[in-house]
């Protein structure tokens, strides 16, 4: 059976009100935005002026697309006051889901919110479903469609839908998503919710639509408080629900009101409640994203007890790393006896000798992966691995085949050690798999540095910035897991 919120997300026809050839128009953008990625479905640009868009066949008005063709969805970028008209014309097409992108509503005063009422008191008598005003635009990979208000390309398709009440903050999150390799299913900005609302969105993502497994929301405010937290609080035992909460604040709640018109509340208790009903809250987009990769891989995996081993290259790493766990209440575990003794065989005699394992910037790469190896096997209470520093062997040799002061024959061996610590990251993958207990990876190394950090990233491999942000995440997967169980 169809949800009423399937073409929103499905579309296979849609009618951009506001397109345009103007470069320097939002109406540009977004049409370019739709072209340049491929949407799957038809598009029927609509413009007063113009013939022709980005050479698409442009009408006047929508009611001048062929009466044969059947349009899902309308998405309007043309000024407030113009809206109401473009309603009464889905009306007479029989159309009933728009995005309205258009500003100049609630967010703008007093006019502006009495338009958005008219506009929503129509819409509502005529069965009419919107996404909006003032948003930044939705996206949907499994249709290729980048309806946003920012260039975008190269989205990976995955299981993450990600709600944001601010389409900056939205825009800022799929640019993110689209840099980092990460696998989005469907982002949506949720602008003034003239209809729908957040929690709207959070059913149907949390209990109808397969393609999603972790949902992400950047939320100000909620309109129906008690309704969100019952949908959460259901929702989280099957999917994680992370949240960022802005707007808590006096300075935040004013912010808010003034560019979506939020109403915001009691910032530390709603957050509270939200903990309590199973989500997790974060502090920062930075968390969210980390959040999604480490779900995205390891989701169905155990974490009841919190305990790690961090193996480090350099000993500095390991102790903030150390300093990060005691401050998120992670047990390290103390190498036990047969660990140690099988440990101690392969590295130097000065190593740390304990957990964190220090390696002492140990050259041979195949230490690592047999270290892993032995903690999986003599320790299995063991939950997970910090692995810090890796992919520099990469990057030196990167840098050292450009170097005009080494010998062209010597380069190719550096090829060798390129390969060799890619084949690495193959293998810590499937330590990784083969035990069901992640490897947590932090690396200031970004894909163009090193080979090997590249071909993590083409994996949605989790790769963390620092130990603090490791740590965190780490945390928030066993809280998850303990909600979830009730340990």
């Amino acid at each position: 059976m169809t949800h009423y919120l399937d073409p929103f997300f499905n579309p296979q026809s849609i009618a951009l009100v506001g397109a345009s050839n103007n470069i320097s128009s939002w109406g540009f953008i977004v049409a370019h935005n739709i072209i340049q990625n491929n949407y799957t479905g038809s598009f029927y640009p609509i413009n007063l002026k113009s013939d022709k868009i980005l050479g698409h066949v442009a009408y006047a008005t929508i009611l001048d697309i062929p009466q044969e063709v059947k349009i899902d969805l309308v998405i309007i970028i043309i000024p407030a006051v113009k809206v109401l008209s473009i309603l009464k014309q889905m009306t007479i097409r029989k159309i009933h889901h728009v995005v309205i992108i258009s500003g100049g509503f609630k967010e703008s005063g007093n006019e502006g919110e009495l338009l958005e009422q008219e506009v929503g008191t129509y819409a509502m008598k005529n069965g009419i479903r919107i996404i909006g005003p003032n948003g930044m635009g939705i996206v949907s990979t499994r249709v290729n469609l980048t309806a946003v208000m920012w260039p975008v390309k190269e989205l990976k398709q995955g299981s993450l839908a990600f709600i944001s009440q601010s389409g900056n903050i939205g825009t800022i999150g799929i640019s993110v998503a689209s840099r980092r390799g990460i696998g989005l299913n469907t982002y949506v900005s949720a602008g003034n919710m003239a209809d729908l609302t957040i929690a709207d969105y959070l059913e149907y993502f949390g209990k109808y639509d397969k393609k999603t497994r972790v949902i992400g929301l950047y939320v100000e405010g909620v309109q129906d408080a008690r309704r969100f937290v019952s949908l959460v609080k259901e929702i989280s035992k099957i999917k994680p629900v992370i949240i960022l909460k802005a707007g808590g604040t006096k300075a935040g709640r004013r912010a808010a009101h003034s560019h979506t018109g939020a109403i915001t509340g009691d910032d530390a208790v709603f957050k509270d409640i939200l903990r309590n009903a199973g989500s997790i809250i974060v502090n920062s987009l930075e968390e969210m994203f980390d959040l999604f990769l480490a779900f995205s891989n390891w989701i169905d995996w155990s974490f009841p007890r919190g305990k790690v081993v961090i193996l480090t290259l350099g000993g500095g790493w390991g102790v903030m790393a150390a300093d990060e766990c005691s401050r998120h209440g992670i047990t390290l575990e103390t190498l036990s006896e047969k660990a140690y003794e099988r440990i101690n065989a392969i590295l130097p005699p000065y190593w740390s000798k304990g957990n964190p394992i220090d390696t002492v910037a140990s050259l041979n790469l195949d230490s690592l992966r047999q270290i892993m190896l032995i903690v999986f096997e003599e320790m299995p209470q063991v939950e997970a691995i910090l692995l810090l520093g890796i992919g520099g062997f990469s990057f030196l040799a990167n840098l050292a085949k450009s170097s005009p002061l080494i010998p062209e024959e010597d380069k190719s061996s550096l090829d060798f050690i390129i390969q060799a610590e890619v084949e690495l990251f193959k293998e810590i993958l499937v330590l990784s798999d083969r035990f069901r207990k992640p490897i947590l990876i932090t690396t200031l190394l970004v894909p163009a540095d090193s080979p090997g950090v590249k071909y993590l990233q083409s994996q949605n491999f989790p790769l963390f910035s620092s130990p603090a942000n490791m740590v965190q995440v780490f945390r928030y997967m066993v809280n998850h897991y303990h909600w979830k169980n009730r340990i």
